[in-house]
């Protein structure tokens, strides 16, 4: 058996925790009253940007024998080979990488009122990115086994799975621009976001990221 994998990547942009404040006296009226931008901002607590959904596939074919590696890889090419059928498949599961912003530590510096110029100076986090789950089955998308050969049982299954899962992690941690692309769109989701949620009242606001 050979396993041959590949990688390939969808990223879905947009925010999907959203604040809102509103400010009522104590008759449920609006009240007109200084705004409170910290907490304001402080109240997103963890604020998810993107989200990529990055797909392994692993493919399972005979070994070719001319490309066969030390003797293991050669008597199973040599027993393929004698075997009456075909056996190949091709299998695929989901990880998901997200961007996001840690809000919880922000200070009273990190967000600067200038009312005189009418200018909101806010100083982010940087943007920060982790895994946010997987798919628990890998799909399967392809799959010909005939004549006399053997049906791929659970426990290759499970072995192609964890090939797909160590690949996938590996590259994530070694490719940086799965985490740079997702951290670039996060910052731009980001600052469209704080300048619509703080810029409501004339100010002119200036985000910045640490």
């Amino acid at each position: 058996m050979k396993i041959s994998l590949i990688t390939s990547i969808l990223v879905l942009f947009g925010i999907s925790v959203l604040s809102s404040c509103q400010y009522l006296d104590r008759h449920g009226e609006v009240e007109q009253q200084q705004r409170d931008y910290l907490s304001e901002v402080k109240s997103v607590n963890k604020l998810v940007l993107a989200q990529m959904t990055i797909s392994k596939m692993a493919t399972i074919n005979d070994i070719d024998l001319t490309k066969a590696e030390g003797m293991k890889q050669m008597a199973a090419g040599l027993m393929d080979a004698v075997k009456v059928g075909d056996r190949k498949a091709a299998y695929s599961y989901d990880t998901y990488l997200r961007a996001f912003l840690d809000l919880s530590a922000l200070t009273p510096e990190d967000v600067k009122v200038d009312d005189v110029n009418k200018t909101i100076t806010l100083t982010l986090p940087p943007v920060q990115t982790e895994f946010a789950g997987r798919d628990l089955e890998i799909r399967e998308d392809h799959y010909r086994v005939s004549g006399l050969r053997s049906h791929i049982d659970p426990k290759e299954r499970a072995e192609i799975k964890e090939k797909m899962n160590t690949a996938l992690k590996k590259e994530v941690e070694e490719k940086s621009e799965f985490r740079s692309r997702l951290e670039a769109e996060g910052r731009s989701k980001a600052d469209a976001y704080f300048k619509s949620l703080l810029g409501t009242d004339g100010y002119n606001v200036i985000v910045n990221f640490k």
